[in-house]
């Protein structure tokens, strides 16, 4: 507690024995007993923060019995001859002064202090000073704090020697070396079907065909495991796969949130670019720099404009009681999730003072908002709609689907219009005369004759109805549509941007010194070089700049941190556990000597992101079982150093695009365009502050597409996708636990959309084999598990449809369906070996 003394105040003089400075008297156990139990933690929970150290505040130690009695700047806290007249007695009572200043004490605090003074201020004898927590000071950008792992050079190390046949290819020999030095011995290979069945969940998040896997079952030879991988990733659903998890790190969804989560313009451009731009094996440096800043290319195109949609996923709050306050956190959560998911860095933890746990101080993090600082709000201004701020025309070519889609959408509404029209002007003519039918011929007498009639044969309504039709009718002739598109994306107030300045504690109020566009100073980084303003230039090139030192090969994060996720989405967990905290308090990299070898290569090799599935997936890592052994369990319990391969439980999409996939209901050739909408159930529907709203209606083939494509509406998400855990949308989504809650069974027992897809299940297979129930057990069994049924397990499923018949009086039909629902229950159906 810090007590500021008037120095007016005299200083009182000590004449009890009790409290000689020099020595501790003895005290009773019972006081002794108290100040150990009760005095000591209230001191040292509430005021010795302040008034401990080399020099405590107001010059007052309280840690030590002859401190405390000699006192500080103000003279001695204690009033030997009238206790209740301390100065520390009435500090904590708030009679004068107010300690400690945070809160007052809880009044049984109080008393015992006030004991404590009465008695003499009781203390042990064998304790010199009360224990007091050294505050921990943020770390500061010194030489020491760059010599963090994760902020040195890439170098790419020497592959380790290593002996025998298992190793085949340079990450093999990495992980081998490591598990020789702690005494383990790698798994075997996984079986040839359970292999095909990772690699295509891996890469495309479906099933694979059952004629895929019979033939490498019946030919599991390395060339033809290549040529399967090679296969999968020319598949067009390789992109749906992996786009979903960058989807996931840049919080995509589809509305704003808030009361209203009012939908978002033309977002799922920005979904179906990164798709492609993961089926075209776009360099990751190109595709970081188009969404950074994909409008200040020299060369921009429609991608790199649809690109910048990555400024607009946030949340945003449309009516916000602050807006200077509102414009701040749009950019916090642009820091946020540029820092995190491209650095592996929370350059956000330091937005009100410098970060606690890392070397980023707060003037590093308003130096990254200054590349952020010409962006426009998503709907910036008042008297600027999202659509004035955030939307842009692209050209897009006249022969796409989309263009075909536009036309047929024109036409359609064009078609209701005219019988719209037809229907008032039949009323009309009931009356019409010679010269008015001749006069009607023409379209632009219409309004008029239509006008003529209002009070008599038409309402008010109805002529007002005709106007407005009309206008619509002619605007639309007048807008065929062409080869432009519309795109959510960025805009910058080039004209109104302000200098950028540290605000104390984060407050847009408190601005502090100004600063300039910088990258985090621990990184040892180049100056950032903006490039000089431009006549007519539409933006101020800073972000530019950004994403120039965000893609250079000398940047320690980037490669890092993008190999680290590869790892992750193939083996289950990185290489650095904590994948977007690069930091120190992020987990150290298992292997970081295969973490620089495999972020060298990726460099190297040009960014490609298919080079580096080809590399991981062709390793006997990648291809090892799953089993566990006892004597490997018992030193690595947690498969730190890759013994064998983590099995997983498919994804949210995973599950349900399977259990489409199963029934043979899947859409899956349908791919890109707007979002569709799933049926969700009114009880869903009714948690939201206008139930149903924002939710609309898919035709049944639509509603069949991959989960993907679904619309992300943050305050109504799919329920079973959400209770599978699907990505946070509000934040960056680094990692999917896999958690287990009753939802979960809940929703593949007995929730509508699971019986209708069993019930499918059912339909499709009496298509298929309508003579023989063996056949459909067969059938259904084998597309859930992906490999041959055992005539054990047939006979069991055909058990199971005999005693739903016999002891639950069911049909044929309604017992097969059960046996379906069962079927997309297994274990082997919903985790992956």
């Amino acid at each position: 507690m810090l007590l500021r003394w008037a120095p007016a105040l005299l200083s009182v003089v000590f004449t009890a024995n009790c409290l000689a400075a020099d020595e501790i008297p003895d005290f009773p156990a019972a006081q002794i007993a108290v100040f150990e139990s009760e005095i000591a933690g209230i001191l040292e929970a509430n005021c010795l923060k302040c008034h401990s150290g080399e020099k405590p505040k107001g010059g007052l130690d309280l840690t030590r019995r002859a401190a405390i009695i000699k006192g500080g700047e103000s003279g001695s806290a204690i009033d030997a001859a009238n206790p209740a007249e301390s100065l520390l007695i009435k500090a904590i009572n708030y009679d004068g002064y107010e300690m400690p200043p945070t809160g007052q004490l809880a009044p049984h605090q109080i008393e015992l202090l006030s004991n404590w003074v009465r008695n003499g201020l009781a203390w042990p004898k064998d304790l010199t000073a009360l224990h007091v927590e050294a505050p921990r000071e943020p770390p500061r950008v010194n030489e020491e704090t760059k010599k963090h792992w994760s902020f040195q050079p890439v170098q790419k190390p020497k592959v380790p020697d290593v002996s025998g046949e298992w190793a085949v290819n340079d990450i093999d020999r990495f992980i081998q070396h490591q598990l020789k030095s702690q005494g383990l011995i790698p798994n075997g290979p996984a079986g040839a079907r359970a292999l095909v069945r990772r690699a295509s969940y891996d890469l495309t998040g479906l099933p694979p065909e059952p004629e895929v896997v019979e033939a490498f079952a019946a030919n599991p030879t390395p060339q033809a495991w290549s040529a399967l991988i090679d296969q999968l990733l020319e598949s067009p659903h390789y992109g749906e796969q992996w786009g979903r998890h960058w989807l996931d790190l840049v919080r995509y969804a589809e509305t704003n949130s808030y009361e209203r989560d009012g939908a978002k313009p033309f977002v799922w451009r920005y979904r179906d670019y990164v798709i492609q731009s993961f089926n075209d094996d776009k360099p990751y440096n190109q595709f970081l720099t188009e969404q950074l800043a994909g409008d200040e290319l020299p060369a921009r195109t429609a991608d790199s404009i649809v690109a910048t949609g990555y400024y607009r996923l946030g949340r945003w709050d449309d009516e916000p009681a602050d807006p200077e306050l509102a414009y701040y956190d749009d950019l916090d959560d642009i820091v946020t999730t540029t820092g995190q998911t491209m650095l592996g860095l929370s350059i956000n933890c330091a937005r009100c003072h410098d970060h606690k746990i890392d070397p980023i101080p707060q003037t590093d993090y308003y130096s990254m908002i200054a590349f952020f600082r010409g962006v426009k709000r998503y709907g910036l201004r008042s008297h600027e709609s999202v659509l004035e701020a955030s939307v842009m025309e692209i050209p897009q070519p006249e022969d796409s689907s989309l263009h075909a889609a536009a036309v047929a959408q024109y036409e359609r509404e064009l078609a209701k219009i005219e019988v719209e029209l037809a229907k008032i002007e039949q009323k009309a003519k009931a009356d019409f005369t010679g010269v008015d039918n001749d006069e009607f011929a023409y379209e632009e007498n219409r309004v008029r004759l239509i006008e003529k009639r209002q009070g008599g044969l038409l309402t008010d309504k109805e002529v007002n109805q005709y106007r407005g039709l009309t206008n619509r009718r002619d605007k639309l002739r007048a807008n065929r549509p062409t080869g432009m598109a519309q795109a959510l994306c960025v805009k910058e107030d080039l004209a109104g941007m302000k200098p950028t300045f540290v605000l104390m504690r984060g407050n847009p109020l408190s601005p502090g010194v100004e600063v300039q566009p910088a990258y985090p100073s621990v990184l040892s980084p180049p100056e950032a070089e903006i490039p000089p303003l431009t006549d007519g230039a539409m933006s101020s090139g800073r972000r530019t700049a950004l994403a120039k030192w965000m893609t250079s090969p000398s940047n320690p994060l980037t490669s890092r941190v993008l190999v680290n996720r590869l790892w992750q989405y193939h083996f289950g967990r990185g290489i650095v556990r904590t994948s977007s905290d690069f930091g120190f308090q992020g987990s150290k990299p298992t292997h970081p000597e295969l973490l620089d070898w495999l972020a060298a290569t990726f460099v190297e090799g040009g960014w490609s992101l298919k080079a580096m599935h080809r590399l991981i997936m062709n390793s006997a890592a990648y291809q090892m079982s799953s089993a566990g052994r006892e004597d490997a369990s018992a030193k690595d319990a947690t498969n730190d150093h890759f013994w064998r391969f983590d099995m997983r439980r498919l994804s949210a999409e995973e599950i349900r695009d399977s259990i489409l996939w199963a029934n043979g209901t899947l859409n899956a050739d349908r791919m890109y365009g707007p979002s569709i909408y799933t049926e969700i159930p009114a009880e869903v529907k009714a948690g939201q502050s206008q139930p149903g709203s924002g939710w609309g209606k898919s035709s049944p083939e639509d509603e069949a597409r991959r989960s993907v494509y679904i619309h992300v509406k943050r305050s109504l998400l799919d329920p079973i996708l959400e209770s599978f855990d699907m990505a946070d949308t509000d934040q960056t989504c680094p990692v999917r636990f896999a958690t287990t809650q009753p939802t979960q069974a809940l929703g593949l027992l007995n929730s509508d959309f699971i019986l209708q897809q069993a019930s499918l299940f059912s339909d499709m297979l009496q298509k298929k084999y309508p003579d023989s129930l063996d056949a459909q057990v067969k059938a259904a069994l084998e597309r859930t598990t992906q490999r041959p049924a055992t005539d054990t397990e047939v006979a069991r499923g055909l058990e199971m449809i005999a005693m739903l018949q016999r002891d639950e009086n069911m049909s044929v039909d309604q017992a097969r369906k059960y046996f379906c629902l069962m079927a997309l229950n297994l274990n082997e159906f919903i985790y992956l070996d």
